[in-house]
């Protein structure tokens, strides 16, 4: 029951970081019904995270630097979790992976870019010749 008015205090008190009027009134009614504690901090994680991050994505400005810190944290995290062996080798599937479609990706952009390019040559030359 602390935890229902806790809930309560809290999402009647500040404005949950910009999450929606229809979040918060689905949790109230989540704990009118008699919710138990750890499904209603789920929830307030859950709200608050979402606000959060709505939130962060409208002011953080992604750089090299930020996705460098974040991978770093996010290993460490995994380090301290599981062993480093398993943190390794799921790091390297993951890289492998992440190349390859970034790898893909670049090719497809250039031959669609150079198709366009060619396209654009030719009728230019088209009508080039047809003035002449």
């Amino acid at each position: 029951m602390a935890m229902a008015r806790f809930a309560h205090w809290l999402l009647t008190r500040t404005s949950a970081a910009g999450a929606r009027e229809a979040l918060i009134g689905d949790l109230m009614e989540e704990i009118a019904q008699g919710r138990s504690s750890w499904c209603v901090l789920q929830e307030l994680v859950g709200l608050y995270g979402f606000g959060f991050a709505a939130q962060a994505r409208q002011s953080v400005r992604i750089t090299p630097l930020f996705v460098a810190l974040a991978l770093g944290l996010l290993l460490v995290g995994a380090a301290s979790i599981a062993s480093l062996e398993q943190v390794v080798e799921t790091w390297t599937s993951v890289y492998y992976l992440a190349g390859t479609v970034s790898l893909f990706a670049h090719v497809m952009s250039r031959s669609t870019a150079s198709r366009t390019l060619m396209i654009a040559d030719a009728g230019l030359g088209a009508r080039d010749s047809g003035q002449a």
